[in-house]
């Protein structure tokens, strides 16, 4: 009976074991990111106590499953230092269109992270312009850097119920353009950030930005949309036509393949030492009642 026991917790702790590694190791590629997060007060950073946005737990989640990643864009915000980012607060869609229109043929990111339309609702009314503008915003990045791979996200959340109505009918578009465009064979992923994964009215800072547990749900979003990519083989290599630098960037493996005036590549590799609960950006990657359970078992098989 003891045997039989301690096989049960054995297997019990193995499976607990696959289960973590399932939840933390994800898809990785060896073809480097160089990604681009375009958008305005949300991708800044506003509402986080760094500033760092989703951008460092993004980051951290890609670097601790091998992969290679830069940040890419005109501006720096962030108490990290892969922190460059397109994105200004306050802006509305068409001018993070042209925030776009001057950064992406410089510097040719391979993933664009998409988040705007919120200043659009904010200045009350209806947006019934939305999808139409950001389908535009799609189509020019597809022109300006070939082969790159965009995410859109739809909007978040918000306290006050009129621009949050006006957000839903966003998302809507959102949802519309997002078919009609991946039926036509576009390299688009679309991810809900008002889902129940995405950053809740309680995660919000002032009503209207995320808080940094807020700006952790918005990282795990576009880390599963990101996801989606490399398991659909939709990440192409960077070019090497730029006409810009491109940023420091961190690598779990290969050569990052980034130009840069600011310095190497960081290197960061993924531990391979005990199993912790928590991953690089501090993630719990399974619950404390299974770790738990799984102990339970082993000392009851040690008592039998």
């Amino acid at each position: 009976m003891a045997s039989f026991s301690f096989l049960f917790a054995v297997l019990a702790w193995a499976s607990f074991l696959n289960a973590h590694a399932l939840a933390a190791g994800g898809n990785s590629t060896s073809v480097p990111f160089r990604i681009m997060s375009l958008g305005a007060s949300v991708t800044f950073g506003v509402g986080s106590t760094t500033g760092d946005s989703y951008r460092k737990d993004l980051e951290d989640l890609l670097v601790a499953n091998g992969n290679s990643v830069t940040y890419v864009g005109t501006k720096k915000n962030g108490n990290f230092t892969d922190n460059a980012v397109e994105a200004v607060p306050g802006f509305v869609i068409s001018q993070i269109a042209a925030l776009a229109d001057t950064a992406v043929p410089q510097l040719k990111p391979n993933l664009v992270l998409i988040d705007a339309g919120t200043n659009n609702c904010n200045q009350g009314g209806t947006v019934p312009d939305a999808g139409a503008n950001v389908t535009n915003l799609i189509n020019n990045i597809f022109q300006q850097s070939p082969g790159a791979t965009v995410i859109l996200t739809t909007i978040l959340v918000n306290s006050v119920a009129a621009q949050d109505a006006c957000r839903v009918t966003v998302n809507d578009q959102y949802t519309t353009l997002a078919t009609k465009l991946q039926s036509t064979g576009a390299k688009l992923i679309l991810v809900n950030m008002r889902g129940p994964d995405g950053p809740l009215v309680t995660d919000l800072a002032d009503g209207r930005h995320p808080n940094d547990a807020g700006y952790v749900k918005m990282a795990d979003v576009w880390f599963s949309g990101i996801q989606e990519v490399i398991s659909k083989g939709l990440l192409t290599k960077p070019s090497t036509d730029v006409t810009a630098a491109t940023g420091t960037g961190k690598t779990g493996h290969g050569d990052g393949n980034s130009t840069s005036s600011a310095g190497p590549a960081q290197t960061s590799t993924v531990a391979t030492s005990a199993p912790s609960p928590f991953n690089s950006a501090g993630r719990r990657f399974y619950s404390s009642s299974a770790f738990a359970a799984c102990l339970g078992l082993i000392i009851a098989s040690a008592m039998a």
